[in-house]
């Protein structure tokens, strides 16, 4: 397979930045966030067409057409953001219609998920499926429906392009999204599960797929919830729950069976958790300092445990020096960090970019690792082994009509690279001279230190001015 590299120039960011990224015409701001992404491309989950690229993209590439006020971002072969007119846009594989048409081809630009009702508050991907959670606490799901993970019958067929209400189900506040499976939730603590159930996954005591909702065996008063790929972690004040596979040690209790179909208690050295977070196949809880207990596969250094730790550990051990992590994502044996002090650390596989340097690694990093991709970044997501953020860059302003000497001001200021060109006023008067004609970008654009600007000025009319 050809592996091609994209380079991005200047600070990180600079010179790819204008390319197919504008925003609405109403942007006036000077900075505006951005979704910014790295690593495997080979459904176009970067976000850029990797007929161009190809299957990786070592370094950052801002989201075709994704910068529009996007406030949340999951999924798996596929990425979901929210925006925040509630809203939810996906990009990436199109596999049983996730992206929300029949015969939709894997699509590198974002385009709206059919059929959810307005004010989304919530979405979550998961292997061919998603789910959202509407202001009503109403649950919607749309994609492949091969094990019943939609919640409602599809006659006939395993897909549904357009998102439904999953019948049944109220008051949910958060959703989750395995391979294969859903789980929900509920404002009063309760956690309800369906699809696929072949490990244990939906907690009910049963290994029997199940097409509805039902309320699975965790205790009352669960506050969060995250799904790994066959797995689910669950978090109470005071404890951390697990349930389904237990590859690799992801129960976290020391157990070595094979699955639990009944949720169990992770080692009680979590009890402080304040947030979890599930992996393809490992797992983490973030401790009040921002410090991070790890737990599960270890194959490619993914928990971050340092060289010579076991490639399974079965009971949460704390990573070494992190501390003061506010955000936290786990993929396909890969991690991603960001710390209070607007740091990013990764650490695990390195294929696919990881460090979003430009410079293609095989090998485990098995400790987190700082690097500065992108500056200024204040969310973050992986799927799989695409790595996505948010991240501030500047507008392109409108500089039309404006006399060079400003214009050039306003430009040089952004740090962008400016060629002026000579057009002669079309009127032999001469009114319009030392005005800006037009200009590339256009008003709105992105762009980064570096990018290259045009900018037409108008001179003397042509044969003399009247």
């Amino acid at each position: 397979m050809v592996r091609l590299k994209v380079a991005v120039a200047g600070a990180a960011v600079a010179g790819a930045l204008a390319g197919g990224l504008a925003m609405p015409p109403a942007a006036s701001a000077a900075t505006t966030q951005v979704v910014y992404a790295w690593g495997d491309n080979r459904s176009n989950q970067v976000g850029v067409d990797n007929q161009v690229t190809g299957d990786e993209v070592l370094s950052p590439v801002p989201v075709h057409g994704a910068a529009a006020n996007v406030t949340q971002l999951s999924g798996g072969a596929f990425v979901l953001s929210l925006r925040s007119d509630g809203t939810v846009w996906g990009w990436g594989s199109s596999l049983y219609s996730v992206l929300g048409y029949p015969n939709q081809p894997n699509s590198f630009v974002p385009v709206q998920i059919p059929g959810l009702p307005p004010g989304i508050v919530q979405a979550a991907g998961g292997g061919a499926h998603g789910a959202a959670v509407a202001a009503d606490g109403s649950v919607w799901t749309w994609g492949d429906n091969g094990f019943g993970q939609l919640g409602y019958p599809t006659p006939g067929v395993v897909t549904s392009p357009t998102a439904r209400q999953v019948p049944g189900l109220s008051g949910v506040k958060q959703v989750g999204a395995g391979a294969s499976f859903t789980v929900a939730l509920r404002s009063n603590g309760e956690v309800w599960t369906w699809g696929r159930n072949e490990h244990g996954q939906l907690g009910d005591g049963t290994h029997t797929d199940r097409i509805t909702p039902a309320r699975n065996l965790a205790v009352y008063g669960m506050t969060q919830i995250s799904a790994g790929k066959r797995f689910v972690l669950a978090r109470r004040p005071g404890s951390v729950w697990a349930w389904g596979s237990n590859a690799g040690g992801t129960l976290g209790n020391g157990s070595t069976v094979a699955d639990s179909a009944t949720p169990v208690l992770v080692d009680r050295r979590t009890q402080n958790a304040t947030q979890v977070v599930a992996g393809i196949q490992h797992a983490f809880a973030v401790d009040p300092d921002g410090s991070l207990w790890a737990w599960g596969g270890n194959q490619y250094g993914e928990l971050g445990l340092g060289t010579g730790a076991p490639l399974a550990v079965l009971t949460p051990q704390k990573v070494p020096g992190l501390a003061g992590v506010t955000q936290l994502a786990a993929g396909g044996g890969k991690s991603v960090a960001l710390r209070s002090d607007g740091t990013l650390l990764v650490w695990g596989w390195e294929g696919f970019g990881l460090r979003g340097d430009g410079i293609q690694r095989n090998t485990p990093l098995p400790v987190p690792t700082p690097v500065t991709p992108v500056p200024g970044i204040t969310r973050i997501a992986l799927t799989g082994s695409t790595v996505l953020v948010l991240a501030p860059v500047k507008i392109m302003p409108n500089v039309v009509g404006q006399l060079g000497a400003s214009a050039l001001g306003q430009l040089h200021a952004l740090g962008l690279s400016v060629q002026v060109q000579s057009v002669p006023d079309p009127d032999r008067r001469c009114p319009h001279v030392g005005l800006v004609e037009s200009q590339s970008p256009p008003p709105g654009t992105a762009v980064g230190p570096g990018t290259h600007v045009s900018i037409r000025v108008y001179g003397t009319a042509q044969g003399g001015c009247l």
